[in-house]
């Protein structure tokens, strides 16, 4: 995780808290704050500052409509986090800030001691004022507050009778009612009070009360009340003493941070702080009658079975009556997440219905069983009533309960919970049973598969209801494993049977090792989705959860043994050589060569994911890849590929196999190196180890693609011939020659790019240089080799230029011998650059003539192809060849005869000479004299381009 994303994370958190605590009015989340800030002061101390400051200018404002008991509780809280703040080494730093927080704070709370002292004493001196004599000989009309009208009480019951006061919220209602009692006059209250109790339970005497007369009960028709008439006597003033928290000693067990007790605390401090009035004299005792339930009648079978419906059908009413969906939250205290032999009170109705289903005095399984058939008894149907429920909504959705106006959130509980708890009660109610009759006939047995059954058809593949269902039960069935197996296989529901395998192996270890087992062979199967899903879900217990890493280990190493198919030498590195093959259902006993890659991919596909995490089962691969077939190498080769890309070129472990890795996989690390330049430059420690590789084994000429761009120009013209020597027609080294030679040589080509380091310019080689190099080195190279480079180089013509091109034949030409390839060069050459046919045909072919071209069999036959290309710009230089050569030229090129016999009549005016030519190309000497060039006569050829390239180009 980025440190710096939390950080400010958590810097976002505390201003949010520190605006609670100016901007919230609920003195909760006030509190939950301010023990907050006492944990922050323990463990953040470089937030002190700020908390110092936003307590010194904290009020409690926004608490001006709470009661005075919440505002003493948050400001007591307050305390408590300064005070905290002075005892924990900041008193010094802050000492300043926080006395005078705690002088202004104590202030404040003086003020609202003595508001609160006037209010109570003045609500208390309103009660115990004696009432106004009433005469009863006149009526009077009631008081109205001002600006009000007096509605008369009929109208005023009936606009209460018709409104509906269940729209009104909870809170409002509440304090309506509240407000109200308030208002009423205790005396009033009280007897109202006795008069309800006498209508339903007999006159009681009341007690008389030390301060006024007893109060006669009024009922709605009764007369208006005596007045109440009592003596002058001295009056006696009750005062309370209001204590100040602020003033009051704190031990070290309240400044302490502990927040149920503190809050605890904080609660009983409010409930004790409310007046006592005079009016808790009048109270009236209640006294004790002797009372004994009668007996319940007994019920007979019948009656009790049709009890336990009608119960189970009303909650189930009840429950599909209010029925929505919820979604529970982390922090949601209606779902509590307890064990199930401890259910919380608000589930406390199921634990009664499973066991009035699985615990009864009804006989449970039928006498007679003809034909090994089970017969239903009335308790067997009322466990299918509840089965037929249960898998109706087997998810885990919450269900509530709801009793005519009022909803219980509380009761909410899914259906699957409520199978669980009912599958736990079967099993107990099977043990407890069997100990008393071993006849007894299980019924967890028979009600789980019902249950894993049905709901096997109607799964949704991302409900987590069935895993866990299955996790809690007490006893798992024989058939589960193979069941979940069928599931893992199904495409539609594939998520539902890994996620129980999964569970099933980390928390039932009684299963743990079928679990692995059947989880380790679908890593085998043919359908990759299904062998994918099984290696994602075996992976994550690697490396540490054991003992199922070891496990995974094993068998991953078992299928490559599969594959090797020779004797090969035993190695350290190879730490499961006394292992047994790993056996898989999805494959042959025996490994069928040549195998295809997907049968591979079978064996592989899981130690190669193992792989990304632990490098070093890389050293399996290597120790075993020279042991197998051919058709198991090309597939590897293939197979590692993503393994590779993902650990990338400077994963230790890569580097460190790379350097040491067996002789027989030479090729294999090869591969791995090709792919790691593929689209990438090298690093400089893959250059590093190639280098040294090059230094001291004898590796294939493949190697050299990685380092040759970092060599000087003497190394480059020593180990290029043994990189051109790998060409073989195959793209793919194809491809790489030319990508070397676009690195080596002075100028790449334009609009291309390439990834491979690029030499210093001082030591790249120039295109005429590798052109000539080529042909000097082709039979260290070999023929088929240089034709093939010499065509790559043609296929960078923004490189090999036809000026580059004439110096290449004018070097060449400079040599005591000519190679074998320098006549096809030539002619690949003027086929390419039509301009280079007038230097070719003058100082080429003249060159040539002189060096005695036909003494040089292959040379000789490329030089008469090349006239043959050329015609009529060669025709001059043929007639400077001797007369036995120029009738083998025209003998083996009949084609030039003709052209030749114009352009000689045309240029030729000595007779005798014409005669001799005419006779060496085969006419019989014969002249023709005409005053007009035969008709194709070419035109005279162009000035040779000889003087136009640079010999430096």
């Amino acid at each position: 995780m980025n440190v710096r994303q939390l950080e400010e994370e958590g810097t976002a958190r505390l201003s949010q808290m520190v605006g609670m605590l100016y901007s919230c009015q609920d003195p909760d989340i006030l509190t939950a704050v301010l023990n907050c800030f006492v944990i922050l002061v323990k463990l953040r101390p470089q937030f002190v500052q700020l908390m110092v400051t936003a307590m010194a200018s904290w009020t409690p404002v926004r608490l001006e409509n709470s009661s005075a008991s919440i505002v003493k509780s948050v400001e007591k809280a307050a305390r408590i986090v300064m005070v905290h703040i002075m005892r924990h080494g900041f008193g010094g730093q802050y000492q300043a800030e926080v006395t005078q927080a705690l002088a202004a704070q104590q202030a404040r709370m003086d003020e609202a001691a003595r508001e609160e002292q006037a209010r109570r004493a003045d609500a208390s001196r309103k009660r115990t004022l004696p009432e106004p004599s009433v005469d009863p000989s006149v009526s009077k009309k009631p008081k109205t507050e001002i600006g009000t009208t007096a509605v008369a009480p009929a109208v005023a019951q009936g606009l209460l009778a018709s409104f509906d006061f269940t729209t009104l919220p909870l809170a409002l209602v509440t304090e309506l009612v509240i407000n109200n009692l308030l208002a009423i006059d205790p005396v009033s209250l009280n007897s109202a009070v006795m008069t309800f109790r006498q209508s339903t339970s007999g006159p009681i005497a009341p007690t008389p009360a030390p301060t006024s007369a007893p109060t006669p009960a009024q009922g709605p028709s009764s007369a208006p009340a005596a007045p109440n008439v009592s003596r002058p006597g001295p009056s006696v003033k009750v005062t309370e003493e209001i204590l100040d928290p602020l003033k009051i000693e704190l031990d070290e067990d309240e400044i302490e941070y502990e927040p149920e007790k503190l809050n605890s605390n904080l609660e009983g401090d409010g409930a004790g702080d409310e007046p006592v009035g005079e009016e808790d004299n009048d109270l009236v005792p209640l006294h004790q009658v002797d009372f004994e339930l009668p007996p319940a009648r007994i019920l007979s079978e019948d009656e009790r079975n049709a009890a336990v419906k009608t119960a189970i059908d009303r909650i189930r009413s009840q429950v599909d009556g209010s029925q929505r969906s919820v979604e529970p939250t982390e922090h949601d205290s209606s779902f509590p997440d307890s064990p199930l032999v401890r259910l919380p009170a608000s589930e406390a109705w199921v634990l009664l219905l499973v066991r009035m289903t699985t615990r009864g005095p009804a006989a449970d399984m039928g006498d007679g069983a003809e034909s090994g058939s089970v017969v239903f008894s009335p308790r067997q149907d009322i466990r299918k009533i509840l089965c037929d429920y249960v898998l109706d909504d087997f998810t885990e959705r919450y269900l509530g309960l709801t009793y005519g106006l009022m909803h219980y959130e509380s009761l909410w509980i899914s259906r699957s919970r409520l199978a669980t708890i009912w599958m736990n009660e079967e099993w107990y109610n099977d043990v407890i049973r069997r100990e008393e009759d071993p006849n007894w006939q299980p019924q967890y047995d028979l009600w789980v598969q019902k249950l894993l059954m049905a709901q096997k058809e109607k799964l949704d593949p991302k409900d987590k209801a069935f895993s866990r269902f299955l996790v809690d039960l007490p006893a798992l069935p024989p058939n589960l494993l193979s069941l979940l197996r069928d599931l893992c296989l199904d495409p539609d529901i594939m998520p539902v049977g890994f996620t129980s395998f999964r569970e099933l192996v980390t928390l039932r270890p009684p299963v743990r090792t079928e679990a692995m087992q059947i989880l380790l062979d679908l890593t085998t199967h043919p359908d990759k989705v299904i062998r994918g899903a099984a290696i994602i879900t075996v992976r994550r217990w690697v490396p540490d959860q054991q003992p199922m890493d070891q496990s995974i280990r094993s068998y991953a190493r078992g299928m490559l043994r599969r594959l090797a198919t020779k004797d090969g030498p035993a190695t350290d590195a190879d730490e499961a050589v006394h292992e047994p093959e790993s056996v898989s259902s999805y494959l042959p006993p025996e490994l069928v060569l040549p195998a295809s890659k997907a049968v591979i991919l079978q064996h592989v596909e899981l130690l190669l994911g193992l792989a990304v995490k632990l490098p070093e089962f890389l050293d399996q691969i290597f120790n075993t890849y020279g042991q197998t077939d051919a058709s198991v190498q090309e597939a590897l080769k293939g197979l590692i590929v993503p393994l590779i890309k993902t650990l990338g070129p400077n994963n230790p472990k890569l580097l460190d196999l790379l350097r040491t890795f067996p002789a027989d996989a030479e090729f294999l690390a090869l591969r791995i190196l090709g792919i790691l330049t593929e689209n990438a430059r090298p690093s400089p420690a893959l250059v590093s180890l190639t280098k040294d590789l090059i230094a001291e084994r004898e590796l294939d000429p493949g190697f050299l693609v990685i380092v040759i761009p970092e060599m000087d120009k003497a190394d480059i013209l020593k180990h290029l011939p043994r990189m051109v020597a790998t060409l073989d027609g195959t793209p793919e080294k194809h491809e790489r020659v030319r990508k070397v030679f676009s690195n080596v040589v002075s100028e790449s080509p334009s609009g291309t790019s390439s990834n491979m380091p690029r030499v210093r310019q001082s030591e790249r080689l120039a295109p005429a240089e590798l052109m000539v190099m080529l042909h000097e080195q082709e039979k260290e190279i070999g023929l088929k080799g240089v034709i093939e480079a010499i065509g790559i180089c043609f296929a960078m013509p923004d490189v090999f230029r036809s000026e580059t091109l004439g110096v290449v034949m004018q070097q060449i030409m400079d040599e005591p011998t000519l190679p074998k390839l320098f006549m096809r060069t030539v002619i690949q050459a003027v086929t390419t650059y039509k301009n280079l046919v007038s230097f070719v045909t003058t100082t080429l072919f003249s060159r040539l003539i002189v060096k005695k071209i036909w003494t040089n069999g292959p040379l000789w036959d490329g030089f008469m192809r090349c006239a043959k290309v050329t015609a009529p710009s060669s025709f001059g230089a043929l007639l400077q060849l001797p007369k036995d050569q120029l009738r083998e030229v025209v003998d083996k090129q009949p084609s030039l005869r003709s052209g030749l016999r114009d352009y000689v009549i045309k240029k030729e005016r000595s007779k005798p000479k014409l005669a001799s030519f005419l006779e060496t190309l085969g006419d019989g000497g014969e002249v023709i004299t005409t005053g007009e060039a035969p008709s194709g006569t070419p035109p005279p050829a162009p000035p040779p381009i000889a003087s136009a390239v640079s010999p430096n180009a």
